[in-house]
């Protein structure tokens, strides 16, 4: 046989056979009949399974802690429902969610030398930091420029003011500093 045929072979054989859930799922009513919830690892362990899996036992211990640990698991967070809804929640303003939106940054350099753009845009990207570590710094590479963007502004206002403050700390970089509207993080 060759490779294609094995292949053409094996691609029939996973077609037909049934499919499995990866988790316990509800019981299903099959022409007014109770299907038992269904898992791999009882499939597997299923000696009349057509599924024949040779593992080590030390595989099969850890699939059996691994079972009981999410029914555990899952006992605890059925028993807790509440607490986990008031966890998840908080967690999720604790984050913060960003999401793009339209904006203004500070634009302090873009070059296209091919030699030293990138050195030059990550010593200024470590400078502006330290001096100004409330404005997020963005390094982009659009072909063929380098360029340091600082901030996430909504307004142009806000935008001019930091690129005021900039030209104020850093005299050497106010030729090449301005405000370009972008893409911006969103809180």
């Amino acid at each position: 046989m060759n490779m294609k045929s094995v292949l053409m072979v094996f691609a029939v054989l996973l077609m037909c056979m049934p499919r499995v859930c990866a988790q316990a799922v509800e019981p299903v009513v099959v022409d007014s009949v109770a299907v038992e919830e269904v898992t791999i690892t009882s499939r597997l362990q299923n000696p009349s399974a057509p599924i024949v899996v040779d593992a080590p036992h030390a595989l099969w211990l850890r699939v059996g802690k691994a079972d009981a640990t999410a029914e555990r698991l899952s006992a605890e967070i059925a028993a807790d429902d509440d607490a986990t809804d008031e966890k998840l929640e908080s967690e999720a303003t604790s984050q913060k969610v960003r999401s793009k939106g339209v904006g203004y940054r500070v634009q302090v350099f873009a070059d296209n030398n091919a030699r030293s753009a990138k050195t030059e845009a990550r010593q200024r990207e470590k400078s502006i930091s330290g001096a100004f570590p409330q404005y997020s710094t963005y390094v982009t590479y659009a072909s063929p420029f380098w360029r340091l963007r600082v901030g996430d502004f909504k307004s142009q206002y806000d935008a001019d003011k930091a690129a005021a403050e900039i030209k104020r700390q850093f005299p050497g970089y106010a030729r090449e500093v301005r405000v370009v509207r972008d893409r911006v993080n969103v809180k």
